[in-house]
């Protein structure tokens, strides 16, 4: 941790040092003056609202007579406008570092793209240039919170127009895309109950069961990996007097990759928690989407949150670590003869989650990112920003896999695009694919649960996490020196909750999948998941699930085009008590 901080605070400075820089030259460049008033427009109507009476409801609630009669003419009840109110006031801790390097990245400047249809110069034109200044010098303003109302106040032009069709027409889509994911949750929990009413469990003594496998120490073991700038870590499991010796032919193994921005650390409870179960786990850091290739992005080091060579060098790096860990365990060395190589399994999470299920062999749907990229509104699935930078890449079919890998486990992974169903339909071996409803990086209807129902393997396992996020199973994310902290409502309540399900499910998954064990078999089941959950984060799993499953050909009509978003369940969860 001391080496870790070392390396971080100059980055800090020197992306202090290019902010200010940045923030002169924006001084500079744009004009000099800010808007005082929003057009709005729908077709040849058209309204303008000055911009100081939107400050001062927002401060205060208060509606100035002609936002009075605006309200009456759009007929907003009292609960709309409170979430109008909180969506202009509440304020969002990022750095005006952070927003300015993301807006400059591939992703932002798309992203200013697709807000650009909606948000727009008096003259009705898309200017890139503007909306980023306005938010870079927003989220720069020292006397100021960086908000909504004070993103219009700094937009650099006499007014702001807002085009409310195409605004309406992205609610629209992004109203039908929670409706489809509220049903297919709807749907996955639906038959998960079924199964679990119809099969019981004696779900108790099945704990007791993978608590008992607990019987190892722990030897940790730095290994330098040829082609990796840092050691990958192993987690051995280690013998204790009395208790049951090395397999005759060595421990499975799994290797954990983590999503962008983790780290080598991010996974420690799980490896340490399975290499005690007779596991042995191997951890390592993908130095191209790690945790220093976001400070060197906010630092000014780097113009790309990824270098689209990531896709490729990532299940190299663990074709690497496996070539090395293969070497020394034939060669004379510590770990000689303590692992078997035959019966390897990959964790990943998020873009370790892509990561694995291209180890598995399964190759880049060309025409399915074509059709996808660019996102061509402001989607309800981000991961699609950084899925789109592959299209560039060609296809290297099964290149990336590794025949080693017997069995997946993937938290939130990303790919729904990138794999589509013919990717997917590649996957071969056992498979666990975990998913949470609140999941708004990688939405879980779109990237879990659609593709999901493409997998063909035989042994394939659903989790749906109710109120997960796409944070809740890292278990780093809510410690200090994160390059971009990650607000307390984002991560969940009581992750350490989701980590402990992590283990118990992790753990028998790869005894089952890995070991061969059949008595962890009713472990993996509906029943057993239910019992496990507890509020706020209850499970539902499913072995199987058909398109038509997934969701109603008809979910429930949208609302209205101007009312405002529904917010569950991407909210944040209201306290409850733990199990």
């Amino acid at each position: 941790m001391l080496s870790f901080v070392k390396i971080a605070r100059p980055w800090r400075r020197l992306g202090l040092a290019w902010a200010l820089g940045l923030l002169g030259a924006l001084a500079t460049a744009l004009p000099g003056h800010t808007a005082e008033n929003l057009i709005v427009t729908f077709g040849i109507l058209q309204r303008s609202i000055p911009i100081a009476d939107l400050e001062r409801f927002a401060t205060t609630g208060e509606l100035t007579p002609q936002l009075q009669i605006y309200r009456r003419q759009l007929q907003i009840s009292d609960e709309q406008l409170s979430q109008i109110q909180e969506a202009l006031s509440t304020p969002v801790s990022l750095s005006s570092v952070a927003v300015a390097q993301f807006l400059y990245t591939e992703q932002g400047i798309l992203l200013l793209e697709q807000i650009g249809r909606v948000v727009q110069t008096p003259v009705r034109q898309a200017n890139v240039q503007a909306l980023r200044g306005a938010l870079i010098l927003a989220a720069a303003d020292p006397e100021a919170d960086f908000t909504l109302v004070n993103v219009l106040k700094t937009y650099p032009t006499e007014a702001m127009r807002i085009d409310l069709a195409e605004g309406l027409a992205i609610a629209q889509e992004v109203n039908q895309a929670i409706l489809q994911s509220q049903a297919a949750f709807a749907q996955v929990q639906a038959i998960a109950t079924a199964k679990a009413a119809a099969n019981p469990v004696d779900a108790e003594a099945l704990l007791q069961l993978v608590q008992s496998e607990r019987q190892y120490g722990i030897d940790r073991i730095q290994v330098v990996v040829p082609g990796l700038p840092s050691p990958a870590q192993l987690y051995l499991p280690e013998v204790l007097p009395g208790q049951r010796g090395v397999p005759a032919e060595g421990f499975p193994l799994v290797v954990i990759s983590h999503g962008l921005g983790g780290t080598i650390n991010s996974y420690n409870y799980l490896a340490e928690y399975m290499a005690t179960g007779g596991i042995a786990v191997a951890t390592l850091e993908h130095p191209g989407s790690n945790d220093q290739q976001l400070y060197a992005l906010l630092a000014g080091l780097s113009d790309a949150v990824v270098q689209d060579e990531e896709f490729l060098r990532r299940p190299r790096d663990v074709s690497l670590t496996l070539n090395t860990l293969d070497r020394l365990n034939q060669s004379p060395s510590p770990i000689r003869g303590r692992l078997d190589l035959d019966r390897v399994g990959i964790m990943g999470q998020s873009f370790g989650g892509y990561t694995a299920l291209a180890l598995t062999g399964a190759s880049f749907d060309q025409a399915g990112l074509a059709t996808a990229c660019p996102p061509g509104t402001l989607s309800f699935n981000p991961s699609l920003l950084l899925q789109c930078q592959a299209a560039r890449l060609g296809n290297p079919g099964s290149g990336l896999g590794d025949p080693r890998v017997k069995s997946v486990f993937v938290m939130n992974p990303i790919g729904s695009a990138l794999f589509g169903p013919t990717g997917y339909g590649q996957i071969e071996v056992p498979i666990m694919v975990v998913a949470g409803t609140a999941d708004t990086v990688a939405p879980a209807f779109p990237e879990q649960i659609e593709p999901f129902t493409w997998l063909t393997a035989r042994d394939r396992y659903l989790l749906l996490i109710n109120r997960g996020t796409h944070f809740s199973t890292i278990g780093d994310i809510a410690q200090g020196n994160q390059p971009l902290p990650i607000p307390p409502e984002l991560i969940g309540l009581r992750p350490e909750l989701v980590w402990e399900y992590m283990q118990v499910l992790g753990l028998a998954y790869f005894k089952l999948t890995l070991a061969g064990d059949q008595r962890f078999q009713p472990v993996l089941t509906p029943a057993f998941a239910d019992a496990l959950g507890g509020e706020p984060y209850l499970l539902s799993l499913v072995t199987t699930l058909t398109p038509e499953q997934d969701a109603p050909e008809n979910p429930a009509e949208p609302p209205p085009a101007a009312t405002p978003l529904p917010d569950a369940p991407l909210s944040p969860p209201p306290p409850a008590v733990s199990p």
